[in-house]
Order: C-alpha cells, then structure tokens, then sequence
C-alpha cells in the first residue's frame, strides 16, 4: 500500500477549503445582485428600532429611490476599492491613501445622509396620514 504525504494531504484539504469557499462565495455575489445589492439589508438595519408601519414606509423610499440609493452604494464600493488599491501600491503614497480616505467618508457620508432623508420623508408622511 502506497503512504499518502502529508503534504499531499494537506495540499488536497487546502484545495478542498478554498473550492468550498468559492463555490460560498459565488452564492452571496449571486444573492446579492439580484437584492440590489445591499440596499436591503441597509433597510432593515437602519429602519430596526421602528415599528412595522415605519419600515414598510422606508421600504417603499428604498424602491421609489432605487437609483439614487444605488448610486450612493456604487460611489462607497467605488470609493473603497480605490482606497485599497491605494493602500496596496507599491511603494505607498502616503497622499493618495489620504485622499483615498476622504473619499471613502465623503461617500460614506453621502449614503447616511440618504438614507436619513429618506427615513424622515418617511416619518413625515406618517404624520401627515395622521397618525402618531
């Protein structure tokens, strides 16, 4: 009987792990695209301490905005991939980082206050239907 290296062993589990973890991966990017990605669960984790009636509400901004919601999303991922790839280069350009960096808040900054505004258009339109 021919003896398995421990190499080999450990070369087969490491090939193993990361298919598992590609085929994982493909899943979420998958899920992701089709629930616009991340505007839902911004929707939920912003709107969790309200009562039904307001998350619903909220909901419905999320579709009425869509486009800009996923403009704003679009401009964060954007923002920190560059902030990555600056980060990652070669020698480091200590001034492009922090350039890198500011966007990043500036367009994190952008998304929050969109979110906000939709949030209380939300609350505005629940007063005005009457109610508490």
């Amino acid at each position: 009987m021919k003896r398995v290296v421990p190499i080999r062993l450990l070369l087969v589990a490491g090939l193993a792990i990361s298919l598992i973890a590609n085929v994982f991966l493909v899943g979420f990017i998958v899920r992701g695209e089709r629930q616009a990605r991340g505007a839902g669960f911004l929707a939920e984790s912003i709107a969790a301490a309200y009562p039904e009636e307001i998350r619903a509400g909220f909901r419905r901004q999320l579709r009425d905005n869509r486009p800009r919601v996923l403009t704003a999303l679009r401009d964060v991922r954007d923002a920190r991939r560059t902030l990555a790839a600056a980060a990652n280069a070669t020698p480091l350009d200590e001034k492009t980082v922090e350039r890198a960096m500011e966007d990043v808040r500036t367009a994190t900054d952008a998304l929050q206050r969109l979110m906000q505004d939709l949030l209380l258009q939300t609350l505005r339109a629940r007063q005005d239907a009457g109610r508490p």
